[in-house]
């Protein structure tokens, strides 16, 4: 055999081998060339953390977020209160930890917003909605309109509107006790409560006209406020508090009047207490927003009503809280996780879910209310009560500033209840 066969046949015997061996190195590269690119971890902190059906509601529509978005993990931190997830994130930033998505629910505006937005730490959306049409329209004017900042910034976005400045009454406790439509004036407002008192005294039934926590009275205070018109009127034109000792001597004075009818005097009660009592009908009245409707009892026939406002004339809050605050991180996957998460919570089919799910008014502008009309008749009835009254002012989150708001409302029923002056209280208010 010539040695040129040889080589050949040595050449075809091994060719097979080598196939294999090309194969190998083949596959041996394409994984490595293929590694699964690992999920970006963002942490989402916030104040939906307790039992409640709509803070579980709330907890299952973040999850969810997840399944659409599966290269990004979210590390949920569930702190049961507000004032407990508020806590949470300033030990976070003190330890320089800057979680990635913050709900703060409407408080925390001079601590935590302050803080993040004069150090650089909180995210500027505004680059973000221009450039995304859809995400624009998925906004309320009035989050815009009142957090936008005067270098055209904006570092917040709420995913709710507050409609509020009224309070649910007990149509039939009112029927019984001769009172044939809701209040439209101060006057009226106390004659009401009166008349539910002997009422409810005479046949023994146990029926206060209505409970209000410290929180609840600060909504009386900006109401008669604006009624009273003059300087602190005006003032809260401007999204401003104004305190003069003569006009808040009377607002005390009006108010104190009102307190005498509640059913409690004790500090220690919250807004879930206040629900059970006109849950049980032992209230006629229970001051609280539209997203109340979804803790009252179906069975029960009441209505939402505004709050008075002077003759003639109707006054509600429509307003958007603090909400989602962004970290500014270096990293531009999670600024970019943080966002679609964001755009996710803002999105129509996430809107839906928030308002069937919680009772909470959708911010999304294209959820339309009407749709809602049959569907949520209660819900619906209150929230076209806000929404056409004639004059609009911001809820006492955005109007009072940590420090005032704080004092008011540790001191409010001392003041009522005669254990603190009233000179001292408004001294400490300016």
């Amino acid at each position: 055999m010539k040695e040129g066969s040889v080589k050949r046949r040595i050449f075809f015997l091994s060719a097979p081998i080598r196939m294999i061996c090309l194969a190998f190195m083949g596959i041996l590269f394409a994984g490595c060339g293929a590694e699964e690119k690992k999920p970006v971890e963002i942490t989402v902190i916030h104040g939906w953390g307790s039992t409640e059906e709509d803070h579980v509601a709330m907890r299952n529509i973040y999850s969810g977020f997840e399944e659409k978005n599966p290269d990004i993990k979210l590390r949920l931190v569930s702190m049961p209160t507000s004032e407990e997830m508020l806590r949470k994130v300033e030990d976070m930033l003190t330890v320089g930890e800057v979680p990635d998505v913050v709900f703060l629910g409407g408080i925390g505006r001079d601590s935590v917003y302050r803080f993040m937005v004069e150090n650089g730490l909180a995210l500027d959306l505004m680059p973000y909605i221009r450039e995304d049409a859809e995400f624009r329209e998925s906004l309320a004017p009035a989050n815009l309109d009142y957090w936008t900042t005067e270098e055209g910034k904006l570092y917040t976005v709420s995913d709710v509107l507050l409609l509020s400045g009224g309070y649910w009454y007990n149509r039939d406790i009112f029927r019984k006790a001769g009172i044939c439509r809701a209040p439209e004036t101060w006057e009226e407002f106390a004659e009401v409560c009166g008349k539910i008192g002997n009422w409810a005294e005479k046949e023994k039934n146990g029926i206060a006209p209505l409970q209000i926590r410290a929180e609840g009275y600060l909504y009386f205070v900006d109401y008669m406020m604006a009624d009273g018109g003059g300087n602190c009127g005006e003032a809260l034109q401007n999204n401003e508090i104004k305190i003069e000792e003569q006009r808040m001597g009377e607002i005390l004075k009006d108010i104190r009047t009102i307190y005498d009818y509640s059913a409690l005097k004790a500090e220690d009660y919250g807004y879930r207490d206040e629900t059970d009592l006109f849950n049980e009908e032992k209230l006629a009245m229970y001051v609280n927003g539209v997203w109340g409707a979804s803790m009252i009892p179906e069975e029960l026939d009441v209505e939402y009503a505004l709050l008075p406002a002077g003759e003639g004339r109707s006054m509600s809050c429509e307003s958007t809280c603090l909400g989602y605050i962004l970290g500014n991180h270096k990293e531009e996957d999670r600024r970019e996780a943080s966002v679609r998460f964001l755009k996710y919570m803002m999105s129509e089919e996430i809107q839906e879910r928030i308002l069937k799910e919680t009772g909470q008014m959708p911010a999304n502008p294209m959820i339309k209310l009407q749709e809602y009309k049959e569907a949520m008749p209660r819900f619906y009835q209150a929230a076209e009560k806000v929404l056409s009254a004639e004059k609009r002012i911001e809820v006492p989150d955005n109007l009072w500033d940590s420090r005032r708001k704080k004092v008011f409302e540790d001191n409010i029923l001392d003041v009522l209840g005669g254990e603190m002056n009233g000179q001292t209280f408004i001294y400490l208010l300016k």
